[in-house]
């Protein structure tokens, strides 16, 4: 199982774990990633909108439902996993918090992912999260995997691009809403990508 690496910029304690966005609820659990892309926003900060998601340390279940109570999720359309790490990384994790959500709540739980969880774990991870996620958006990126190695510098080489590719189309048989997206961004054939995201038979989205 590939193991990412923890960031090594200097964590503050005040690491925002749940944070609303509009009308949705976002899960910060982990920093770490598989991918290096050269346009993510952390590798300059690790604030969005006001709110801190650099950890100190992984989150606990216990702390992560607490932080989420504190929220006081309601008026919101959805619950989601994402904040500047690949949350599936934590998969144990991202299980059981899911599980009990959908025990107290009824709003839908997204995962937003690089779709690299499948390499990372060694198995095809989507099955443990059928029943409890409603959409996963996979950021695809890239129409080949020449681009996508150039803008997410992958440690799974070409089969990173191909792992993603594979990871959608296994999403669809567990998971009901699965969007392939990718960030507008020089050197990206959005056209292409719209048309690979077609192919794949998913939603296409532009970031």
């Amino acid at each position: 199982m590939y193991e990412p690496e923890k960031p090594t910029v200097s964590p503050k304690e005040s690491a925002t774990l749940a944070y609303k966005i509009g009308r949705s609820l976002y899960l910060n659990i982990t920093n770490r990633c598989s991918n290096t892309c050269i346009f993510c926003p952390k590798f300059n900060q690790y604030k969005l909108y006001g709110h801190d998601l650099l950890l100190a340390a992984e989150p606990s279940f216990e702390e992560v439902m607490a932080a989420f109570a504190v929220m006081e999720p309601t008026g919101i359309d959805e619950i989601v996993f994402c904040g500047f790490g690949e949350s599936l990384i934590r998969l144990e994790l991202v299980v059981r918090i899911a599980r009990e959500l959908k025990r107290l709540y009824r709003y839908p739980v997204r995962i937003n992912t690089d779709g690299q969880a499948n390499l990372v774990h060694g198995r095809n991870i989507l099955p443990d999260l059928a029943c409890l996620v409603d959409t996963i958006s996979v950021s695809m990126n890239a129409s080949d995997a020449e681009t996508y190695m150039q803008l997410c510098d992958t440690p799974f080489g070409d089969d990173g691009f191909c792992g993603v590719c594979d990871f959608i189309r296994l999403a669809k048989q567990q998971i009901p809403n699965v969007i392939a997206s990718v960030v507008d961004y020089p050197g990206v054939d959005l056209d292409a990508c719209r048309a690979l995201a077609l192919s794949l038979g998913v939603s296409f989205r532009i970031r």
